[in-house]
């Protein structure tokens, strides 16, 4: 006899109390201030980073076409530049709206993520499908791209923001050239054959704003485009204990039901993203701690909520690892593999190399050169899944010479290859 019970989408639906916060629109905001797109109104303990915005940009407001900025954010992931910069860009484009003047440029802000928008030429025709009803896809070169959106600035009488976060990710082989372009927009002489104009009448309409968890991104380009986008840094550090705790209860107080949390479970899952400083992970680690309590139909959050969270959360690297690129993932299993059989901490980049080409036999993969993959390597270090050094070997008082060796990070060896194993299976 069949003893399953039929459940309508009512039933299973009302069957649990939730402790989130319905969302109201207003103050309460729900379950949607844990997500990575959220906005705070208040952003806890980044008012000198914001202050330091506000005053390389301020000529935006100021003397719009006066020159063009460049500054470059650097910081860990979960360090709020993401954040700040979305408020930075919204609080910017609400008060030109509101205080500008007849016949003043208007300003528009973008924000590209190059992770999951990798080429320039994708970058620039998002921009201009913004700015130009039913824009082609296709069939425009990088330079026709770049020479139509300089026109339109002038033509829609308009001064942008650019800000590409996780420059880290725009194609390695392309990125220097396409900066190097930005960030000679306003030296571009199509305006003044376009709009016959002198040298000293040309107008600064572009600005930009890179993001990078690379503190030595800028030494990666040729020393032109490094020139060119300048050395203004706003660096963003970890947060500490503190400032994690003040952070998660901003979101609590939104989120959850008033009486589902207290101070003392928050400033539990504080201590436990303190390590990294990341905020993305501490704000990740209170949702699922909540959806863990809202599955077993309690109305309050426990500390074994937390641990069994914990279990579950995987760390901020995961979704970077779904971005790599196949090579990339070959080159990062290779290390893991090597990693997970011998008892050293690190491994060199030769053992890698082999292994690499082990690796991509099995998965019926053409190898790539050896350049190539010391260049997938320095694109993992860059993202902050590796940690490269090199080290000057000694035995018994004889120098055996420098030897490169590789670590992995933070995630375990044994996440790495399960989660890259398909590769080897053709899924």
């Amino acid at each position: 006899m069949n003893t399953n019970k039929n459940y309508s989408f009512s039933d299973l639906f009302g069957s649990h109390p939730t402790v989130f916060r319905e969302d109201d629109g207003d103050v309460n905001q729900g379950e949607k201030v844990f997500t990575s797109s959220y906005t705070p109104h208040s952003i806890w303990h980044r008012e000198d980073e914001m202050k330091a915005l506000v005053s390389y940009f301020k000529s935006i407001i100021t003397s719009p076409t006066a020159s063009s900025k460049k500054v470059i954010l650097y910081g860990p992931v979960g360090t709020g530049k993401t954040v700040i910069s979305h408020a930075f860009g919204t609080e910017l484009t609400t008060y030109i709206a509101k205080n500008r003047d007849h016949g003043e440029p208007r300003f528009r802000y973008f924000h590209i993520n190059c992770r999951k928008t990798k080429t320039p030429h994708l970058i620039l025709t998002t921009i201009l499908r913004y700015l130009v009803s039913g824009f082609p896809l296709r069939g425009f070169s990088v330079d026709e791209l770049l020479r139509m959106f300089t026109l339109l600035l002038y033509e829609q009488n308009l001064t942008v923001l650019l800000v590409l976060d996780e420059i880290d990710y725009l194609l390695p082989e392309e990125r220097t050239d396409f900066l190097y372009s930005l960030s000679r927009l306003e030296e571009s002489p199509i305006i003044r054959e376009e709009f016959e104009l002198s040298q000293d009448r040309l107008e600064s309409r572009f600005n930009l704003l890179t993001i990078t968890r690379d503190k030595n991104f800028r030494y990666y380009l040729d020393t032109s485009t490094a020139s060119s986008l300048g050395r203004n840094y706003i660096t963003f550090a970890p947060y500490t204990r503190y400032q994690l705790f003040d952070i998660l209860a901003t979101r609590a107080e939104l989120g959850l039901c008033e009486d589902s949390y207290s101070d003392e479970l928050l400033d539990t899952v504080a201590s436990l993203a303190e390590e990294k400083g990341d905020a993305r992970f501490a704000i990740e680690l209170l949702w699922r701690t909540a959806k863990i309590c809202e599955a077993e139909g309690e109305k309050k959050l426990s500390t074994e909520h937390v641990r069994r969270a914990v279990v579950e959360v995987l760390p901020i690297e995961k979704s970077i690892i779904d971005d790599l690129n196949t090579h990339q993932k070959l080159v990062l299993l290779s290390i893991a593999r090597l990693l997970s059989v011998c008892n050293q901490s690190f491994v060199t980049t030769l053992e890698v190399k082999g292994e690499y080409e082990r690796v991509c036999e099995e998965a019926s993969i053409r190898s790539r050169r050896q350049t190539q993959v010391w260049a997938y390597l320095k694109d993992l270090g860059r993202l902050g899944l590796i940690q490269q050094e090199v080290e000057n070997r000694h035995t018994n008082g004889r120098s055996l010479g420098r030897i490169s060796t590789i670590r992995i990070r933070d995630l375990p060896t044994e996440e790495i290859i399960t989660s890259l194993g398909s590769l080897l299976n053709g899924d």
